[in-house]
């Protein structure tokens, strides 16, 4: 176990912003702030600005290494990011492991960022003390991490929980079960309507009957993809976090209920959902802690960062 006062500096790079600070061996984080992503400069521009952000924080902190949560697809030993970049042009490519890891000398981590979410949850969120559980992201799209066995399972091409790609009723499901998915459902329902997920919401609990049945058909097209994914992992607990929270218990219930009707009675009743809790600091939380989780303390350096 590493010793409470172990630090990590961390990096959690979004396509608008990203979220930087330092996070200790407890979970606790000791300072944070946030940049502009501006992607438009592209990839290797948003590396060289957050090498200059880091040193002031490397020279203060004296962190043990560096942990990135990130979006896109990652390779988890060389840093690389893979795949599903496109909201930084550029990025592809990119190896923020290795761009670091020669500025500064500290082992650094590279994971993409709902991956870093789901061990958040595990790890100080909703899912403490859980072995087996899936965090499920629903926001523009749809998205998440698996945990099996209390280790974040990556899958062979480090793509696992991308499910948003599942086919569910012929499409997409998070073309008709996102956020988005939803102000495309009513878009298609209700002639002339341009409302986003929000206010189709609001309209709903105003009672609305077009928008009710809107709703209804939208949360069982989501309720469809949760019961393929109880199906395929038999989690204990299903973490749901994204957009989608700002709803709070009202939706789980409503989820719960149509899940009811779709799983078969051998399944009923055994997956618990939670939403999720690590807060707004999760995707760091989770690159620290993946990092502690891979580097013990024996193999850890002393060594000052090279500013």
């Amino acid at each position: 176990m590493h010793p409470p006062d172990t630090k990590i500096l961390t990096f959690d790079i979004g396509g608008t912003l990203v979220k930087l600070g330092v996070v200790d061996a407890s979970g606790q984080v000791l300072a944070t702030e946030q940049i502009d992503t501006d992607a438009h400069r592209g990839g290797a521009a948003l590396l060289a600005e957050l090498l200059d952000v880091a040193r002031p924080l490397l020279a203060q902190h004296l962190p043990a290494g560096i942990a990135f949560s990130t979006l896109g697809i990652v390779d988890a030993a060389t840093g690389n990011i893979t795949g599903a970049a496109d909201a930084i042009p550029g990025y592809l490519g990119q190896s923020p492991k290795r761009l670091f890891e020669t500025a500064f000398g500290l082992p650094v981590l590279v994971e993409n960022d709902v991956n870093c979410v789901a061990v958040a949850e595990g790890w100080t969120g909703a899912a403490s003390g859980i072995d087996n559980y899936i965090a499920l992201t629903l926001g523009t799209g749809i998205g998440g991490g698996i945990v099996i066995g209390g280790q974040l399972y990556r899958g062979a091409h480090a793509a696992a929980g991308e499910w948003g790609y599942m086919i569910v009723n012929g499409q997409l499901w998070e073309d008709v079960a996102s956020l988005r998915g939803l102000a495309t459902l009513a878009a298609q329902a209700i002639p002339g309507c341009c409302l986003d997920a929000e206010q189709v919401f609001a309209q709903y609990d105003q009672g609305d009957k077009d928008y009710l049945a809107v709703v209804q058909r939208w949360i069982q097209l989501l309720a469809s993809g949760v019961v393929n994914l109880i199906y395929a992992f038999d989690p204990q607990r299903i973490i749901i976090g994204g957009g989608i929270t700002g709803r709070g218990p009202v939706f789980l219930h409503e989820l719960q209920q149509a899940l009811d009707g779709l799983l078969h009675p051998d399944f009923r009743g055994r997956t618990e959902f939670r939403l999720a809790a690590a807060g707004n600091s999760a995707g760091m939380l989770g690159a620290a802690r993946c990092w502690l989780q891979q580097h013990p303390p024996a193999a850890v350096s002393t060594r000052s960062p090279a500013l």
